[in-house]
């Protein structure tokens, strides 16, 4: 038999193995748990990584909405001011801005306060071609029929004009000579060679609807129909022809007005789009203050250029004004290129507006004041500027274009930064080009006379919608380049078209006559 001795050592073993085996339990327990939280710290840590990726695309896809937010905002304030999108084309829910270059000064819009009245005046007796007489038919106070004149009379004179419609038949008589006793008659002109026909006078009216007023063949004729009081209705095919006609006479007055041209110091010229046949074409202008010459084609490439045989012809002295046409930089062409400043002043706004960047506002607005102020000093008569004042403008120049280089690295734009870049190396490869005007004062500034020149044609093609063929459109060069010269030069369009219509058109020597003596 056990003693109590070892019984209670026993018991003491039993309650120790017992709690041993508790222990054990809670730690296997603990062991199981321990495994199932790093497990669960293991998914933690892997939704916390899909967590963080995910939110990491969330802020990217952030920044590339706001960026093509800002993208698009960009596009929907692009207008005239800093781009060449021509106002015509702002949408219609969107104020048109035209570009105006002219300081505001505060006064109201109109005739200023104490300007003299513009009004027509008197006529001289002389001039009065008709007489009217209005006296009341009765008494306005008591309604008495019984009344008569007292001698005294109150004037009023009135400028108009009205159409009458002529129809004339031209007689030629058979004559027979005594001497000889031969028949004959006085030889009929050319103009006169169908049973009847249309006189100059309906001529000059549709080729000036046409090429002056830039109005459609169809809306030509019915224009011509209703100011006839609907006796005079030429077809469609017969105006087609008559623009055929006018501009084979012109072949002469082209071929000087080219040769013209060539004559010039400095040459503007530009191109703008335009539609023949659903197709697009283009027509071009060369010339100056004083000369307009067109042509059409229907490509924009170098082969168009050489077929004017304007651009290869010039001189080396001679100084080309054009919108950065890379075509002028040709090996084949010898003359001096001149870069349009107002271009680059749209594309120095649009760079600011998309980036915000401090380069190209400055560099804006150093060449607008540059500009006023050598436009101030060459009314002050001045020839150039002085040595100090252009050292001062390049030394500026240089370092807004380093600022420019600074700027395009540090805060690059996915979107626009390569655009940004290519408008800064653009602007250093051509410095001289662009800024030639700041030691020459006789360079010009801007290709705005080219653009002037072309707008006509943007206004035909809305209005007329196109050309039916390139040759119809060479038509309308020729036409245009006539009364535009004439115009230039002080000649009225409609007196241009009158004498082109009777088959004698202003020649060159007669339009620049007046200059040629001054």
């Amino acid at each position: 038999m056990k003693s109590d001795y070892s019984r209670s050592l026993y018991k003491e073993y039993e309650l120790v193995l017992s709690e041993k085996e508790k222990l054990e339990a809670e730690h296997r327990a603990l062991r199981v748990e321990y495994q199932l939280m790093q497990k669960e710290v293991l998914r933690l840590k892997e939704k916390e990584t899909e967590l963080l990726e995910k939110t990491a695309r969330m802020e990217n896809e952030n920044i590339e909405l706001t960026r093509e937010n800002l993208r698009l905002k960009a596009l929907l304030n692009t207008d005239g001011t800093n781009s060449g999108l021509p106002t015509s084309r702002t949408p219609l829910n969107k104020r048109k801005v035209i570009p105006n270059t002219r300081e505001k000064t505060g006064r109201h819009i109109g005739g200023q306060k104490g300007h003299p009245k513009r009004k027509l005046e008197a006529f001289a007796e002389e001039e009065i071609t008709e007489n009217e007489i209005h006296v009341p038919e009765c008494c306005p106070y008591c309604g008495s029929h019984e009344i008569e004149e007292t001698g005294k009379s109150i004037t009023k004179d009135e400028l108009d004009y009205e159409i009458v419609v002529v129809k004339k038949r031209h007689h030629y008589p058979e004559c027979t000579c005594s001497k000889c006793g031969r028949n004959f008659r006085r030889e009929i002109p050319s103009h006169l060679k169908e049973e009847n026909q249309y006189g100059p006078n309906v001529q000059v009216l549709a080729l000036a609807l046409m090429n002056v007023g830039n109005v459609s063949i169809n809306k030509t004729r019915k224009m011509i129909y209703g100011f006839s009081e609907e006796d005079i209705d030429p077809s469609e095919g017969y105006i087609a022809k008559l623009e055929k006609k006018a501009a084979k006479l012109l072949e002469p007055f082209l071929d000087g007005l080219k040769k013209r041209c060539l004559q010039l110091g400095t040459v503007y010229w530009d191109d703008t789009v335009i539609a023949v046949n659903t197709r697009r074409a283009c027509l071009r202008f060369y010339g100056d203050e004083k000369t307009a010459l067109y042509k059409a084609h229907l490509h924009k490439d170098k082969e168009g250029i050489d077929q004017d045989g304007i651009l290869q012809s010039l001189a080396k002295e001679t100084v080309v004004m054009h919108d950065h046409n890379k075509v002028n930089y040709n090996e084949d062409y010898g003359f001096t290129n001149v870069e349009c400043n107002v271009h680059l002043l749209r594309d120095l706004q649009k760079t600011t507006d998309n980036l915000g960047h401090e380069w190209s506002s400055e560099l804006k607005k150093l060449l607008v004041e540059t500009n006023a102020a050598r436009n101030k000093a060459i009314e002050e008569g001045k020839e150039e500027f002085t040595d100090e004042y252009v050292k001062k403008f390049f030394e500026e120049y240089d370092r807004i274009m380093l600022l420019a280089l600074d700027e395009n690295r540090k805060d690059y734009n996915r979107y626009y930064g390569k655009d940004e870049q290519t408008l800064i190396l653009r602007i250093a490869a051509y410095k001289e080009n662009y800024l030639a005007w700041v030691t020459n004062f006789d360079l010009p500034f801007s290709n705005n006379l080219s653009e002037r020149a072309l707008r006509g044609v943007k206004s035909k093609m809305k209005i007329a919608g196109q050309f039916q063929s390139e040759e119809s459109a060479g038509w309308y060069a020729a036409i245009k380049s006539y009364t535009e010269t004439c115009m230039r030069n002080g000649i009225n369009e409609i007196d241009a078209l009158s004498r082109l219509c009777r088959g004698k058109p202003y020649t060159i020597a007669e339009i620049y006559a007046q200059q040629n003596d001054e």
